[in-house]
């Protein structure tokens, strides 16, 4: 159990850090969703879902039974079998909404989150230039602005 321990802190840390972002300067955040989500739908339509199903098998370990001088060797499950789903195309289709964006100028980049003295921007301002202090701001509706202090 400990040894998921770090694992678990890293996810938590990592719910924390904005997601990569599509920046271009001077580009509203209308814009920005608009041209995404035709990236998406081309995206989809170009490179269609293919669901792959696999069975992940049951976990044992030995385990030992028994008393007064007779011990048995036997096995006890620690993780029964399930079936996971997966989409195979979900990267070709990301990459595929990467190059759309990009074709439009816009370019991916990841920031850090803007610390809590940062101010906050005018809900639907332009994008800024980027710059060495430039962060992300989380909005209240749970997207994501890019901000440049200063």
């Amino acid at each position: 159990m400990l040894r998921h321990l770090p694992l678990a802190c890293l996810a938590a840390l990592a719910a924390c850090a904005p997601p990569p972002l599509y920046h271009k300067a001077g580009a509203e955040p209308a814009q920005i969703e608009a041209l995404r989500t035709r990236c998406e739908v081309d995206a989809l339509r170009e490179v269609p879902p293919d669901i792959r199903t696999i069975h992940v098998p049951p976990r044992y370990a030995p385990h030992f039974y028994g008393g007064y001088g007779h011990f048995h060797r036997g096995f006890i499950m620690i993780e029964p079998g399930r079936t996971e789903s997966y989409d195979a195309n979900a990267d070709l289709r990301a990459r595929v909404v990467d190059l759309c964006m990009a074709e439009a100028g816009f370019r991916p980049v990841r920031l850090p989150a803007c610390a809590p003295d940062v101010p906050t921007p005018e809900p639907g301002s332009a994008q800024p230039p980027l710059g060495p202090t430039s962060c992300a701001r989380r909005l209240p509706g749970g997207g994501w602005q890019v901000v440049t202090p200063g």
